[in-house]
């Protein structure tokens, strides 16, 4: 999951979603063709939550576009969205919009292998030894303890930075890499085997195996398995250029500032690859309150918690992680939840299983909407456990926190922003100096051009052009919108042989490389 800068400042906070009129477009044969029809009660929660949604986005007018679903008793109660999708297209949001989940993928992954599992299509005990025979494991790794399920709990204590970045970031990698970089997965001392630590690298290794094991991949089990028999046709994992040409897809923005980094086939992967739209996203939440199938019976085996853990993600607790599912808790009832985040998104997935109640918001905003689909999702919770007083007052106060923070990250930002500006040029040699390609073996290529006395930085999908850094023959390059790296290149006798950035070391790619 893509950490918020603004997240340290503002972990009490939690987020929101937007306006609603209850529909979703059934078609026959959909799971919720027949569903009852919603009661008094969920009436009047749709309106409050919809006057509640419309004065919180007329507060955070930055806000690009939130789009959310809430289901009760296996109904959506509230099935809309607010806001543009893209700005730049004057295409609005809708409850079809296509917004990317990010890490809210792995429940889908997760319930998928589950799945499998019941069949006897795989086995979660499987190891790596057992799953990868041929390859030569680094020293340390227990390649005949790591298993499927220790990779989907986030227990399997492995560190390979490189892989999860290649997939995520910058898609340079082949399969051939891919094997390579499982080869060199190394044994993680800050947390062993048997110690929950969240990261991308167990789902990438997970369904990395599976694909050989089985020959089909990740996504389309996940369409076989999943999106096809809930008929979540507004769903994507693979197809988008085509795709975005034929619907609508939410775009990153930070605030009302568009961000290009946007996900493309080859960065679609197991741990955060899936858009996915409102009505969809409701059917997915009622499955979470079915108990009848197998489906149902995978879903629930994907919640039920595998690995401990003690932690908070604002007023959600965690105690658990299932396989794609945090376990834990609001205001002391139980809660699963799985939340997600890139560059320009944010997804807030949850069930409240003793109140049959579930909420899908998300948003494309980096800015305050990051944290607006959380307080959407604790407004449905007070509302339906405390009352809509309750549930008023609370959303009020965090509404008022989130715009006193908010107002003082943006007054940080800029002023951030005002010392760059007054840096002076870092470098000693000549722009032309510096261009050219530089390599590492884990994270893959840097591209490096000199233009109009800039130096531009490529990295498969990623790029930037580099401002002024701190030290001599220091850049500040953000390849990541929001994510500045430092960019240190190394001088001998008068030519760069090397850049230091992702506390990595790149080397001069192939001739280019400097004799030392």
């Amino acid at each position: 999951m893509r950490i918020n800068i603004l997240l340290p400042a503002l972990s009490a906070m939690v987020a929101l979603c937007l306006p609603m009129t209850p529909a979703i477009a059934a078609q026959p044969g959909d799971p919720d063709h027949n569903r009852p029809e919603m009661s008094a009660r969920d009436h009047a929660f749709a309106a409050d939550f919809q006057r509640f949604l419309k004065l919180a986005m007329k507060r955070f007018p930055s806000v690009p576009a939130l789009s959310v679903a809430v289901v009760h008793d296996g109904t959506p109660v509230v099935l809309d969205a607010l806001g543009m999708a893209d700005r730049s297209r004057h295409e609005p949001a809708t409850p079809a919009a296509r917004f990317y989940i990010a890490s809210s993928t792995k429940a889908f992954v997760g319930t998928a292998m589950a799945l499998l599992a019941e069949r006897g299509t795989i086995d979660l005990d499987w190891t790596l030894a057992q799953m990868a025979p041929d390859i030569h494991f680094a020293p340390g790794v227990q390649a005949d303890k790591v298993t499927l399920r220790d990779l989907l709990d986030h227990t399997h204590g492995l560190i390979d930075d490189g892989l999860s970045f290649r997939v995520a970031y910058s898609g340079q990698y082949d399969r051939a890499t891919l094997w390579r970089l499982l080869g060199e997965a190394r044994p993680n001392p800050k947390a062993p085997l048997g110690t929950y630590r969240y990261s991308n690298l167990g789902y990438n290794i997970a369904t990395l195996l599976v694909e050989r094991k089985l020959g089909r991949r990740w996504q389309d089990i996940v369409d076989t398995e999943i999106l096809q028999p809930l008929a979540m046709r507004e769903t994507s994992t693979q197809g988008l250029a085509r795709a975005r040409a034929e619907h609508v897809f939410a775009q990153p923005y930070d605030g009302m500032t568009p961000l290009y980094l946007i996900k493309h086939d080859r960065t679609m992967q197991s741990a955060g690859g899936m858009y996915s739209s409102a009505n969809d996203l409701a059917r997915w939440l009622a499955l979470q309150m079915s108990d009848t199938g197998e489906l149902a019976r995978a879903a629930a085996e994907a919640r039920r918690p595998a690995a401990s853990l003690d932690a908070t993600f604002g007023p959600f607790q965690r105690t658990g992680y299932g396989l794609g599912w945090y376990s834990g808790g609001y205001d002391g009832v139980p809660l699963y939840h799985a939340f997600g985040a890139f560059v320009g998104a944010r997804a807030h997935v949850s069930v409240m299983p003793s109140q049959r109640l579930g909420v899908a918001a998300m948003t494309n905003d980096d800015g305050a909407g990051f944290f607006l689909v959380d307080i959407a999702a604790v407004y449905a919770y007070d509302w339906y456990l405390k009352g809509p007083d309750a549930a008023a007052g609370h959303s009020t106060a965090m509404l008022d926190d989130l715009a006193k923070r908010y107002a003082a990250h943006q007054r940080h930002v800029a002023e951030e922003r005002g010392k760059r500006a007054k840096r002076k040029p870092t470098l000693t040699l000549a722009a032309s100096a510096y261009a050219g390609r530089y390599c590492n073996a884990d994270f893959g290529e840097i591209t490096v051009v000199a233009k109009d006395d800039d130096l531009h930085f490529s990295m498969g999908q990623l790029h930037a052009i580099a401002t002024p850094g701190t030290q001599p023959d220091q850049l500040r390059v953000a390849l990541i919108p929001d994510n500045a790296t430092a960019a240190q290149f190394a001088i001998q006798k008068g030519q760069t042989t090397k850049l230091e950035a992702f506390d990595q070391s790149f080397a001069r790619c192939g001739k280019e490389r400097t004799p030392d």
